[in-house]
């Protein structure tokens, strides 16, 4: 609920979910128990807005079995834009996540085609989560193709909450850290999405959002050179001279397209 209640007082917001938000800042906003998947309920809820954000998947391989994440994912995916395009809707923000990259959850011995990881880096998805991210984009796009709605997707690394704060350090040392140490803080995926509502662009756009610095304290390009045994070519050599501790994620286009800068480093939330 972090951008609920960062744009609460901006817009005239309604939140359709299955749960009603328990924070008190979000008490009187309209709020309606909805499924993803139903279509005709979502046409009626989007009806007189402007803008959709769909955050509302499943959102790791962990928490549901293989057929149902797919299937909810991609369906809602599917349902949103079109009750969405339907609807009249001008713009839909998409949460998609950089597990489309093939990195995350895949074979151990992919490492990255270069560095730092932009939009541009080859997909190479294999398991049920990180296709179903996939094919959520292919949706967003092709509603977009369509020229009746705005769709911009935006890629979360790993998005860090407080019960993993004690575990922050340990995962930063670990150099087979299966998101390669790169993280953000929910405040700053909010960040984004909020910029995302009403940054100038037309058709579709695909944005990478990180922590400008990753979770690890031996410099980032030592690390990743000691995990696959050669460093990958690193196209952006004046990223890692200024910081040499920057994450292996490129933010670079939502630097500047969305003005987006992240706020908290995982320092920050061991204060």
């Amino acid at each position: 609920m972090h951008l609920a209640c960062r744009i609460v007082n901006a817009c005239d917001l309604k939140i359709v979910d299955l749960q009603r938000p328990s924070d008190p800042v979000l008490a009187d906003v309209a709020f309606t128990n909805t499924n993803i998947c139903d279509f005709e309920a979502l046409r009626t809820q989007f009806a007189g807005h402007d803008a959709v954000v769909h955050l509302a998947a499943i959102p790791n391989p962990r928490t549901a079995p293989a057929d149902v994440t797919f299937n909810t994912n991609v369906q809602g995916a599917w349902s949103v834009l079109q009750a969405a395009e339907d609807a009249g809707v001008k713009r839909v923000v998409v949460a998609s996540s950089d597990s489309v990259f093939g990195l995350s959850y895949n074979p151990p011995d992919w490492p990255p085609q270069y560095l730092p990881v932009d939009e541009a880096h080859p997909l190479r998805p294999t398991e049920f989560y990180s296709l179903s991210k996939r094919i959520t984009e292919t949706i967003a796009e092709s509603f977009a193709a369509r020229g009746k709605i705005e769709v911009m997707v935006i890629r979360p690394v790993h998005v860090v909450f407080p019960p993993e704060y004690l575990e922050l350090k340990a995962r930063g040392a670990d150099l087979q850290n299966y998101h390669f140490w790169a993280y953000v803080a929910p405040e700053d995926v909010a960040q984004a999405f909020h910029l995302a509502l009403s940054a100038p662009y037309e058709g579709y756009e695909v944005f990478t959002v990180s922590a400008a610095n990753g979770l690890n304290e031996v410099p980032t390009l030592e690390l990743a050179a000691e995990r696959w045994g050669t460093l990958p070519e690193v196209r952006k050599p004046e990223i890692y001279q200024s910081n040499p501790f920057a994450s292996v994620i490129d933010i670079s286009k939502a630097r500047a397209r969305l003005g987006y800068v992240p706020e908290i480093t995982w320092r920050d939330m061991l204060l």
